[in-house]
């Protein structure tokens, strides 16, 4: 409280004090950065700085979530290329095997290449990406199928499993939902039969038919061998788009984020040149003012300020 002193003293000694409790704020806003420190410091720019705050915060989860997604399709789009190399490869033996010059030795040759063949497709049904199995749907901790010799695929189904996982872009539009390793490699019918296009059994039809020397079944591979070919090119075609819309999205939430940036700094952040001016303003008017009246009626200036 200022002491009892005359009118003019006491509207000197206000105004002082109102000049230092400018230069704290204004000295607040440069060291922190921040026009609006607290509620009182602007109230009607408290709604629109929280607003601002909250999108950045889904634009930057959505950007974490996107590239994460980036990854896994990155890596499933090379695991279906290289399940289409494996296909690709077991046709041009197959069509070798069709040769009428291949001796039974040639032949086991062959089919030990078509193992192996077989073999690479179930591994890569269980890729992995980011500690996921991408391919295994829900079940993203396990792989879905393991090597059978006894399955007329060749392939043992340990799972069943769906894939409702969605990912959406920072608006909450859908841009990916994934497919199993039972899409991709284990087509069926509606009987629950192996599809035409089914790439474990197409490959396991070449290898059944080169164990047993049997050139017609060889040559009646072909034809499933191919379909499983174009299969996988539609997946792959299938990841593509996904990989596209990842890219669009992602390219949309960093330009998004930037504007919501901008919005928040207009609204909150200190005008560094601006109240730089000011903390020099008020320093001189308040240095004139000191140097003015120095001694109010024979008493120092501090002595009103305690």
């Amino acid at each position: 409280m200022l002491p009892s002193v005359p009118g003019p003293t006491q509207q000197y000694l206000a105004d002082l004090q109102r000049m230092n409790q400018q230069l704290t704020d204004v000295s607040q806003q440069l060291s922190s950065g921040f026009r609006v420190n607290s509620v009182a410091d602007d109230p009607f720019a408290v709604a629109g700085i929280m607003q601002a705050q909250s999108r950045i915060g889904q634009l930057t989860q959505s950007q974490t979530n996107l590239n994460n997604l980036k990854a896994e399709l990155e890596t499933g789009d090379s695991a279906l290329q290289q399940s289409m190399q494996n296909v690709e490869s077991a046709l041009s033996i197959a069509s070798q095997a069709t040769s009428l010059s291949v001796t039974p030795a040639a032949r086991t040759a062959l089919a030990t290449q078509v193992q192996g063949i077989l073999e690479n497709l179930v591994k890569l049904s269980s890729t992995t990406s980011n500690g996921r199995y991408i391919f295994s749907g829900d079940l993203d901790q396990q792989g879905l199928y393991t090597l059978d010799a006894t399955q007329p695929t060749g392939a043992r189904q340990l799972a069943t499993a769906t894939s409702t996982r969605v990912v959406t872009d920072a608006n909450g539009a859908q841009i990916w939902l994934g497919k199993t390793a039972s899409e991709i490699f284990d087509a069926r019918n509606p009987d629950s039969s192996a599809a035409p296009d089914n790439v474990f059994g197409a490959v396991n039809s070449l290898l059944i038919a080169l164990n047993a020397g049997d050139t017609a079944g060889v040559t009646a591979s072909i034809t499933s061998l191919k379909a499983a070919d174009d299969h996988l090119n539609q997946e792959l075609g299938y990841y593509g788009i996904g990989q596209a819309r990842v890219t669009d999205s992602l390219d949309s939430a960093s330009k998004s984020l930037i504007t919501v940036q901008e919005t928040l700094s207009g609204l909150r952040d200190t005008n560094m040149a601006n109240a730089a001016v000011e903390l020099n303003q008020l320093s001189v008017q308040q240095q004139a003012a000191l140097s003015a009246r120095s001694k109010i009626n024979g008493m120092n200036l501090f002595d009103f300020m305690a």
